[in-house]
């Protein structure tokens, strides 16, 4: 059994090696003096122009043509990133930490600076409209949702103590007659989405999580456990079972898949070595939150994670030293703070609250961007998310018992997911496309898909 008194010492995971800048010079002398040249002739020092052009030999087209102004820009945009970094520089260990995601042109994500200053088109967001493909239903109130890292499986867990392992595809081509949720079960059609349920727990399940690389899933419970399933099996209990003293709230897997973040009904956050199930904790006492923790997560590159709490605290640490990084304190009004999620290029995080709020931070300063309020008031513990390519952030709204769907760049509402009957517990967002499930106190799950073509307010159901 693994508890508070954990080993301090933790075993550094390994991190996927920032992208680091070249010693060698970015741009020679002729192409310097070049651009100096063409700056002067655009800002009309035509003289002092040809003075430089003739003492260095660089020719340059004479008037306003040529690269003109392009000086300037370059240099506008150098002063920006050095004030970008000068921020970062007072929060030691976070200098880098956005420099760790490099993204492709065509790779669609959320970067409110870049897009702010030119260096990065996005084209705005298309109207959101959201439909539901298919309802699952458990015999209690569906708690957590998780897709797979390839989009291709999803699982739900329940206070029922079960867990369902279904296909997307076959969730998202599943197809009945009647609109009613009950109209057609599972075991009756041909097509069938769940490939298999899991019953290993003794109480509710509060979150889950799937390997990166392997075919396992793990499932953290109110039974104080944390429980490792193989997908490829045919076994419907876990292979493998973890204790550890406390109601295990949020489990995280490192992205090399070698360890796992927990956080617990205990103040201080756990870090296990998959291998060998030692436990480690941060060794210094200062560093923990004073109340449970209430979710941890991995950064994608893994070199920073963090946690949040019912204390009120945000905490960001160091993916190796496990050093508590920065501490937003108070960061919902001083109100319990329920889920966190980092951006995909890790600039950002993601954070809800019990004080109906859905708040973006910006990592590298810890300021907050933005501020939405999602319902008027929240007795549940609800979370956010964004959605694939970070276009939207969806939230749950306790009163409504609806999801609701606003723009990331605006946060201005764009869609209420109506259909469940009761609280919206969880949203999961699928990382390849725009497909949602929803988890509620009505025990059901669903699966949502973004359908063009269809009214934001339609609805089609297929449920099991």
């Amino acid at each position: 059994m693994i508890g508070a008194s954990a080993s301090a010492a933790p075993s550094a995971p390994p991190t996927t090696p920032a992208n680091q800048p070249s010693n060698q010079q970015l741009v020679d002398p002729h192409e310097l003096y070049e651009l100096v040249i063409g700056q002067l002739q655009t800002d009309g020092y035509a003289q002092a122009a040809a003075l430089l052009s003739e003492a260095t030999q660089i020719y340059h087209p004479g008037g306003r043509g040529g690269r003109g102004s392009q000086l300037l820009q370059l240099v506008t945009l150098g002063k920006a990133k050095q004030k970008e970094l000068d921020a970062a520089a007072s929060i030691p260990g976070l200098t880098t930490l956005t420099e760790a995601h490099q993204f492709d042109d065509g790779e669609r994500c959320l970067d409110l600076q870049a897009e702010a200053n030119g260096t990065r088109v996005v084209a705005p967001a298309p109207p959101s409209s959201f439909v539901t493909r298919f309802v699952t239903t458990h015999k209690n109130a569906c708690r957590v949702a998780k897709f797979n890292p390839q989009g291709t499986l999803v699982a739900t867990g329940s206070a029922d103590t079960s867990l369902k392992l279904l296909d997307v595809e076959k969730m998202k081509s599943f197809t009945q007659t009647s609109k009613s949720d009950s109209s057609m079960t599972d075991e009756s059609s041909p097509i069938r989405p769940v490939i298999r349920t899991f019953y290993d727990h003794t109480q509710s399940i509060n979150e889950l999580d799937f390997h990166p690389t392997m075919p396992i899933l793990i499932s953290a419970s109110r039974d104080c456990t944390v429980k490792f399933y193989d997908l490829k099996g045919q076994v419907k209990r876990a292979f493998r079972c973890l204790k550890d003293t406390h109601n295990v709230r949020s489990v995280s897997f490192h992205p090399t898949g070698d360890y796992f973040l927990a956080g617990t009904d205990h103040n201080v956050v756990r870090l296990y070595d998959v291998t060998t199930a030692n436990c480690y904790t941060s060794p210094n006492p200062q560093h923990h939150h004073r109340g449970p923790v209430t979710m941890v997560r991995y950064a994608p590159q893994g070199n920073v994670f963090a946690s949040s709490s019912k204390d009120g605290s945000i905490k960001l640490w160091d993916g190796v030293t496990h050093a508590c990084i920065n501490t937003l304190e108070g960061a919902h009004s001083g109100c319990e703070v329920c889920s966190i999620q980092f951006s995909k290029n890790q600039r950002y995080l993601l954070s809800s609250g019990k004080d109906a709020t859905v708040r973006l931070w910006e990592l590298t300063t810890g300021q907050q961007l933005t501020a939405i309020t999602v319902g008027q008031t929240q007795k549940y513990r609800l979370q956010a998310t964004f959605n694939w390519n970070e276009d939207y952030i969806i939230g749950s709204d306790e009163q409504a018992t609806c999801a609701v769907v606003f723009n990331s760049r605006t946060g201005e509402q764009v869609q209420r997911l109506a259909g469940h009957t009761n609280i919206v517990r969880w949203i999961a967002a699928s990382p390849v496309e725009n497909t949602l499930v929803t988890c509620s106190n009505d025990y059901r799950a669903r699966l949502w898909v973004e359908n063009p073509q269809a009214p934001a307010t339609s609805t089609t159901t297929h449920s099991s």
